[in-house]
């Protein structure tokens, strides 16, 4: 496996840009709107922005693990330093930890379990949780935001994820991807385990065995 020039230039600008997604536009949108609101851009324009461009982009996934762990070890450490940057993040509330090592773990395993798989359509298998928990719980975070005012589950927001989760799994993988849709909407609502984790993981599962094994 080699990192090409290319890797390491389009590594150089995606950090950046999620810099500026974090540091500075989610600041903006924090004091326009909510907190919440400012996750759910980070979601959507950081994680789901570099997910979308990621395969075309990149030889490997290999820049895109690490730099989901660098960052992932970065905000624990803003937490521990007692340093959390509080336009997006909550005290009691490691969701963006989460999302940050969901994302990158995704990526991880397929590559442990299909060493080619960058460059086959089964790269949409790790892909396809990271979009539905960028712009799926993106867009339902901002329409609870919004409907009810205040950061609780409910059928609105659920809708809307359904209505971007499905569309997306159909695109890649017919029914086995709108099904992934649904459940992934049924997991960010069970509200069991951290969305971040459930849905993520839980899909990707998902769709792993109905993809290469069923």
């Amino acid at each position: 496996m080699t990192v090409t020039t290319s890797d390491l230039a389009w590594g150089a600008a995606l950090t950046a840009w999620v810099a500026f997604v974090t540091l500075k536009l989610s600041n903006w949108v924090a004091e326009k709107t909510s907190i919440y609101v400012a996750r759910k851009v980070i979601h959507i324009l950081g994680g789901g922005v570099v997910a979308v461009l990621a395969p075309f982009v990149f030889s490997s996934p290999l820049i895109v693990i690490v730099m989901s762990y660098i960052l992932t070890v970065y905000l624990i450490a803003q937490r521990l330093r007692k340093k959390e940057m509080g336009w997006f993040m909550e005290k009691g509330n490691l969701g963006e930890v989460y999302f940050t090592f969901s994302y990158g773990t995704v990526l991880a395993l397929m590559w442990a379990l299909e060493p080619n798989y960058w460059t086959t359509k089964d790269v949409y298998i790790p892909l396809i949780p990271i979009y539905f928990m960028s712009f799926g719980d993106g867009v339902t975070g901002i329409i609870r935001n919004y409907v009810y005012k205040r950061r609780v589950k409910g059928l609105w927001g659920s809708l809307g994820m359904l209505a971007v989760c499905v569309p997306i799994g159909y695109y890649y993988f017919g029914l086995i991807g709108m099904i992934a849709g649904i459940l992934a909407t049924a997991l960010e609502l069970s509200n069991v385990i951290d969305d971040n984790v459930a849905v993520t993981f839980g899909t990707f599962a998902y769709l792993l065995l109905a993809v290469k094994y069923l």
